[in-house]
C-alpha cells in the first residue's frame, strides 16, 4: 500500500468520510482575498489580518511537504427540537465538545499519521481553501466548504506532513447553482455582500459572542433569533436540501437541552452557566452572563417563523 492510500485508509477508519492531498505552496488567491477585504472594510481589518498567515503553509514549518485534509461530517445527529432555531448547529455538534463521540478524531488522526513514518503539524492553512485545492469540497458563495453528499454540515481538518505526496485534483470552485443568491438573501446582517465576499464584523455568529460590546443597535435588532451562532445561509442553500440525515443519537445535548432555550437562558444564573451550558461551549473565550442573557432575551423577542 501507498503512503497515499495508507492516510486515505487512516482518516475512513478514523470516521471522516473523505480525505485529499495538496501542496504546500501559498495559497494567494485566499492572502489576495484578505487584503481586499482589508481594503473595503478598515473597521474590520484586524479580523482579516489576523487570518493572513495561514496562507504560506510553510510559515513556521519549512520542512512541509504535503497538506492531509479531511471532512468531518457532524450533519447526522439527531438534535432535541427547537435548539437549532437560535443556536448553530456546528455549535451544537463541535467535535471540542467532550462528550461527543467524534472528541477523539483529531488526536486519533494524527497518531495515526505519526505511526506511519511522518513528521506531522496540526493546522496553519486557510481550511476551506485547503479543502477546495485537495478536492474533498467546493466553496460556496456564502464562504462555506461543501462537499456533495454532506452540503456544508462539516468541519475541515488539516495536517502538515513532511512527505511529498502526489496532490489531488482541485474542485470545481463554486458548486452552486448558476445565478443563485439565496444566501445573500437569508443573511439577516446583510454579512453576505456578493458572491463570496463576507464581511466578518458584520455576520450573526460574530456578532453573538465575539464582537465588542455592545453590538451596533442597527445590526443587533436584525440578528433575530439566534443567540450562539447563525445557520440562516446554511439553511437557505439549496446544496444543503436533504444533506441533514438524523440517524445518531447526540446524548450530550439531553441533560442540557431544557437549559439551552431562550427562555432558559435569559435568565441562567452563574451555577447553571457553569455546569450546564460553559461545558458545551468552552473552546471560545469565556462569555459572561449579561451577553448570553442580552442575547436570549432578544431571541425570546424575535418574531417566529
Amino acid at each position: 500500500m501507498s503512503m497515499k492510500d495508507a492516510i486515505r485508509q487512516l482518516a475512513s477508519e478514523t470516521g471522516y468520510v473523505a480525505c485529499g492531498i495538496t501542496g504546500t505552496g501559498p495559497f494567494e488567491e485566499y492572502r489576495a482575498a484578505l487584503r481586499r477585504l482589508q481594503a473595503r472594510f478598515p473597521e474590520a481589518a484586524d479580523l482579516y489580518r489576523d487570518m493572513e498567515p495561514r496562507a504560506d503553509p510553510k510559515t513556521g514549518t519549512p520542512w512541509a511537504r504535503s497538506i492531509v485534509v479531511v471532512v468531518r461530517r457532524y450533519g447526522r445527529y439527531r438534535l432535541p427540537a427547537g435548539l437549532a432555531r437560535h443556536i448553530g448547529r456546528n455549535y451544537l455538534c463541535d467535535r471540542r465538545i467532550e462528550a461527543c463521540p467524534d472528541a477523539a478524531m483529531p488526536k486519533k488522526m494524527k497518531a495515526g499519521l505519526q505511526a506511519l513514518g511522518l513528521r506531522v503539524r496540526t493546522g496553519g492553512v486557510p481550511l476551506r481553501a485547503a479543502a477546495v485545492r485537495a478536492g474533498v469540497a467546493g466553496l460556496a458563495r456564502n464562504g462555506f466548504a461543501v462537499h456533495p453528499d454532506c452540503g456544508s454540515w462539516i468541519n475541515i481538518e488539516a495536517w502538515k506532513v513532511d512527505a511529498e505526496l502526489e496532490p489531488d485534483q482541485p474542485a470545481p470552485q463554486t458548486p452552486c447553482p448558476p445565478d443563485c443568491r439565496a444566501c445573500e438573501r437569508a443573511c439577516p446582517t446583510g454579512a453576505l455582500f456578493e458572491p463570496g465576499g463576507v464581511r466578518m464584523d458584520h455576520c450573526v455568529a460574530y456578532l453573538s459572542y465575539g464582537a465588542p460590546w455592545p453590538v451596533a443597535p442597527e445590526l443587533w435588532e436584525r440578528m433575530g433569533p439566534w443567540i450562539y451562532g447563525c445557520d440562516a445561509c446554511q439553511l437557505a442553500c439549496p446544496l444543503n436540501h436533504g444533506r441533514w440525515e438524523e440517524r445518531e443519537p447526540a446524548p450530550w445535548l439531553d441533560n442540557a437541552a431544557g437549559q439551552l432555550t431562550p427562555e432558559a437562558l435569559a435568565q441562567m444564573d452563574e451555577e447553571t452557566y457553569r455546569k450546564v451550558v460553559r461545558p458545551l461551549f468552552g473552546y471560545i473565550p469565556d462569555t459572561d452572563l449579561f451577553r448570553w442573557h442580552a442575547n436570549a432575551r432578544r431571541g425570546r423577542e424575535a418574531p417566529r417563523e
